[in-house]
């Protein structure tokens, strides 16, 4: 077990320090408390505990936290106030060398609320927690909150490990295909054209058509390295400052793709919205909220009608009838919900559902990509080995003769 050093405050109100073995935070915690102990600071020798790590890799000049920060932070709290712990404690243990946690306790000992002391420290695509917060610190249940939170940044991680196991093994197969073909064009090829011509013999025609690639190849492939370069470049300062960025989540979301995209980013408001209305936030909160956490611009412009047509009086179902590509199948559910009081379950429902209607579709499509980027790779390299084998062959009965 990890030693913790501790420093506590007594009962007569004298400091102690000292070292105290716990599995974890929240169990040294308790063991001090067992001993009339009032901790100021835990630290644990050597450090294990999730939350230290994010404390090691939080920035003294930094004002955000990433996602993973943010959830060792949540579930963190959510750990320390179960055992007992209020929320200024809590955040001494955790923030004993961290100036950004111990801004938010000062917050806090000024009066502020829970919600309102960490929502900086989230970041704008992270914005919606601090209505789960909120929600549970208004119940009077701020851990539960709190545990909802790290749910939500949770299953948004889950998701993106599930698209790059999707997608990791299609783009490994076209990179290795791409290299092979490379090698082949700039190296054998070259190596055999010589000796079919050292031997006064006329080049197959087939074999006559590789060779000019290479040739081709080998003459232009620093242009093309540079032109690559540049179009690279080019791509991305005009996602980041010209108007790319836009025209791709358009095609993403209305393009061929749109089955998944659609299930992805919609399923993933609808569960978010589903939660933050599930823990007791208001709706017009919540979609205010939900609708910041969308990366893709497009789509969270289609919701700002939402909350407007809200505002008119208008059903949530009702209202997500007139977002371009919101799902069918979530807007019946909301539906439903909104009929059964229910709304906010309904609407995590709908959106999990969603959400892995579109991955079951990714793996799907992984699944074939691979098998077909195989075939035809393969049938590339194997054309150009047949050219180069017939060469081979024409040069070793030429030697045998």
């Amino acid at each position: 077990m990890p030693t913790f050093t501790y420093k506590a405050i007594q009962t007569d109100g004298k400091t102690r320090k000292g070292q105290i073995l716990a599995s974890d935070e929240a169990d040294a915690f308790a063991k001090l408390r067992v001993e009339n102990l009032s901790p100021i600071s835990l630290k644990a020798q050597p450090a294990t505990f999730a939350a230290d790590q994010a404390k090691k890799s939080f920035g003294t000049d930094r004002t955000e936290m990433s996602e993973a920060e943010t959830e060792a932070l949540l579930t963190s709290l959510a750990v320390l106030l179960r055992a007992g712990a209020d929320i200024r404690t809590a955040l001494g243990v955790l923030s004993t060398d961290d100036p950004a946690l111990k801004a938010v306790t000062q917050k806090m000992l000024g009066g502020s609320s829970v919600e309102a002391g960490l929502s900086p420290l989230f970041g704008s695509q992270n914005a919606h927690l601090g209505a789960l917060i909120a929600a549970g610190e208004a119940r009077g249940d701020l851990p539960s909150g709190l545990e909802a939170a790290a749910n939500v940044i949770a299953t948004r991680r889950k998701i993106r490990e599930q698209l790059f196991e999707a997608l990791s093994y299609p783009v490994f197969v076209f990179i290795t295909a791409i290299a092979a073909i490379g090698i082949i064009l700039l190296v054998v090829v070259p190596a055999i054209a010589p000796l079919l011509q050292d031997t006064g013999q006329a080049m197959p025609v087939y074999f006559r058509i590789i060779v000019w690639l290479s040739d081709a190849f080998r003459a232009t492939w620093a242009w093309l390295l540079i032109a690559l370069m540049a179009a690279t470049g080019a791509s991305i300062l005009g996602y980041l400052y010209g108007g790319l960025k836009r025209h791709i989540e358009t095609w993403l979301l209305d393009g061929p793709v749109n089955g998944i995209v659609r299930g992805l980013i919609f399923g993933g408001y609808a569960k978010t919205l589903g939660d933050t209305l599930s823990r007791g936030a208001s709706l017009t909160d919540g979609l205010r909220l939900c609708q910041k956490s969308i990366s893709n611009s497009v789509a969270r412009d289609r919701l700002e009608t939402v909350l407007m047509s809200i505002r008119q009086g208008r059903s949530l179902s009702e209202s997500l009838l007139g977002v371009k590509g919101f799902p069918r199948a979530a807007i019946k559910l909301a539906e439903v919900g909104e009929a059964s009081s229910a709304l906010g379950v309904m609407l995590a429902r709908a959106g999990e559902r969603e959400e892995t209607t579109a991955l079951a579709k990714i793996s799907k499509l992984s699944k074939l990509l691979g098998p077909i980027l195989i075939m035809i790779l393969g049938a590339m390299i194997g054309l150009i080995m047949g050219g180069v084998l017939t060469a081979l062959t024409d040069i070793g009965s030429i030697a045998g003769t």
